[in-house]
């Protein structure tokens, strides 16, 4: 059976084909028989999977996240989300093991990334920097570049709600960049390096906090650290190694790394307190947030001028097309 991408899928349609394991839980029914809570994805996006016990029986695995497999499913509503509910699950290596031919799979059709060429981001990037920049900012940034280049090619930008693909913070990173250099024409008395800087940087964090790019995981020190005292722990080590000569023009970048998610509540363990800091701030959360826009637009299947309910935007999104007379978005869902 061809693929059918899971942004296309329709309540009540039948599945059979590969699909990409992203995420892997066991839990137990009412009843305490365990089944398992699965996320699968395909280059479309992803869509919640329930092995239940009589097909876990079946069908036991194991089954861990990055595992390309063998699906059949009823495409079914839960809460008003579309989810799989599985009636055949194995692995591609399992099914080869048992002589099947899988004409059918393509992994390429499994793998999500960033639509844009990540070589022509790259020299996007780096060309801000190597064009705009002054030393001795101008050498940092370079160097950071050219020593995580690998890393920023492939790696997430996060595992779940914004740019979560291969090259998701290369793209992430070059459209922040980018916001921040047009802003410097209407802002002219901005440090400008400053902002251009700290917009590069600003995410390099993450490059140690992800593993896996086709399945996005926390690593070790992701979990204990998070991206943004990482990164700033990268951008220090690097500038001392490199003999900055200006201790208080680092001092700036730095807060502008360790403020860039706004406060506290986000993870930031200080508020902006200059201009450039706040500017790359907001400049972050709005391409993060446009882009969380853009995902849900696409993955969503509810009928009518609004999408479902979204849980960080808190709202549900106009879908644009015709009018109806009066629409109305839907309700936020109430915490238990």
């Amino acid at each position: 059976m061809p693929h059918r991408f899971l942004a296309d899928l329709k309540e009540g349609e039948a599945v059979h084909q590969f699909l990409l394991v992203r995420r892997v839980e066991t839990r137990a029914d009412k009843s305490g028989k365990p089944y398992l809570a699965l996320v699968l994805g395909d280059k479309t996006g992803d869509l919640p999977a329930r092995v239940w016990s009589d097909v876990l029986a079946r069908c036991p695995g194991p089954f861990t996240p990055g595992d390309y497999v063998g699906v059949q499913a009823q495409v079914s509503s839960y809460q008003g989300e579309i989810q799989l509910t599985v009636q055949y699950i194995n692995t591609v290596e399992a099914l080869k093991g048992m002589g099947r031919e899988l004409q059918e799979f393509d992994p390429e059709l499994l793998h999500r990334a960033t639509a844009y060429d990540r070589q022509e981001l790259w020299r996007d990037l780096w060309d801000l920097a190597e064009t705009n920049l002054n030393p001795p900012l101008k050498e940092l940034v370079l160097t950071l570049l050219g020593k995580y280049q690998e890393e920023l090619m492939v790696c997430p930008a996060a595992r779940v709600y914004h740019h979560p693909y291969l090259g998701g913070l290369l793209e992430h990173t070059c459209f922040v960049a980018r916001h921040a250099y047009k802003s410097l024409s209407v802002y002219p008395d901005l440090n400008p390096d400053l902002v251009l800087a700290g917009a590069i940087l600003h995410d390099l964090g993450k490059v140690k906090e992800l593993t896996s790019p086709q399945t996005p995981d926390i690593t070790v020190a992701g979990a204990l650290l998070g991206h943004i005292v990482l990164g700033w722990d990268m951008v220090r080590e690097e500038a001392r190694a490199l003999d900055f000569p200006d201790p208080a023009l680092l001092l700036e970048l730095e807060h502008i790394i360790l403020s860039h998610h706004g406060s506290l509540e986000f993870g930031s363990p200080v508020s902006p307190k200059t201009r450039e800091a706040i500017l790359v701030y907001y400049l972050d959360d709005l391409d993060a947030k446009l882009k969380m826009m853009d995902q849900h637009l696409e993955s969503d299947n509810t009928p009518g001028d609004f999408t479902s309910y979204h849980r960080v935007l808190q709202r549900g999104l106009y879908k644009g097309g015709n009018r109806s007379a009066e629409p109305s978005p839907p309700e936020p869902e109430l915490e238990e």
